[in-house]
């Protein structure tokens, strides 16, 4: 839950609560300073003890000392007046109700390798889930050629066929790419491709401190907050993302997940 921070106008942010900005409405007011502090001592945090946070937010066991400063951390919005701060205290409470919406519908994975990815997307389409329940989502350049260089007439299909050997690409319908600085070219096919491409190259951040593109991309289709941060983190990495939008399907839930691990997926 937010909290009113050390001085006038400000709202706090606890660390674990930070992927919510993903949900938050862009009417939401921007804050004028962003920091991260100690929300016991309302000191600021040293740079090297926030690189060490949001290292370890999302990832699995942690010492004592890094789960005590997991639960101390806030981020701490200062605003112009009393009246913005309360209008972004409402927009936050409303992203942490989108948030904590069930999504269990959802079904997503990691793969280290396309050919595992693949093989995955293939026995999803013999139980009889449609290309379009489907995504996957990688970084394009983890399969280029060296020297690639873009020849004519290739649209986008073309440009992912060629960036993965047509493998996991060639698999999908509706394969896209798109430019997402310091990552490059990241490829999305299947339900993701129509829907997210032109948002995630207009997105900028959240509220000008966190937030990533492709996180934003997947919270926008479904998944929760805290894996779509894991998700960003593994797929600059260089590894396959593949999400199953079970709504309508037939097979269940846990006979997706269960055949995704057979295939070398990881599930967080």
């Amino acid at each position: 839950m937010g909290n009113i921070g050390g001085t006038a106008h400000t709202y706090v942010v606890k660390a674990e609560e930070l992927p919510a900005l993903y949900y938050l409405d862009a009417a939401h007011p921007r804050p004028l300073t962003l920091e991260w502090i100690n929300r016991g001592t309302d000191q600021k945090l040293r740079t090297t003890t926030v690189e060490m946070l949001l290292r370890t937010l999302f990832a699995g066991a942690q010492t004592p000392s890094v789960r005590k400063l997991h639960e101390s951390a806030g981020l701490r919005a200062s605003f112009r007046n009393e009246r913005e701060r309360m209008r972004f205290s409402k927009y936050f409470l409303k992203a942490r109700a989108v948030m904590g919406r069930n999504r269990e519908h959802v079904v997503t994975a990691i793969f280290d390798q396309s050919e595992a990815a693949e093989r995955a997307v293939a026995l999803l389409g013999v139980e009889g889930i449609r290309d379009e329940a489907m995504s996957l989502v990688w970084r394009a350049s983890e399969y280029l050629e060296r020297k690639y260089k873009r020849k004519k007439g290739y649209g986008p299909g073309g440009v992912a066929g060629a960036v993965t050997g047509a493998g996991v690409a060639g698999a999908m319908l509706g394969v896209g790419i798109m430019m997402i600085p310091g990552l490059g070219p990241v490829a999305v096919a299947g339900a993701m491709a129509s829907s997210a491409i032109a948002p995630v190259a207009a997105l900028g951040s959240v509220i000008g401190a966190t937030g990533g593109a492709i996180a934003k991309m997947l919270t926008d289709h479904d998944v929760d907050g805290v894996s779509a941060t894991l998700y960003e983190r593994e797929i600059a990495r260089g590894k396959i993302f593949l999400s199953i939008n079970t709504k309508g399907e037939e097979v269940e839930p846990k006979e997706i997940r269960r055949l995704l691990a057979s295939q070398g997926g990881h599930l967080f």
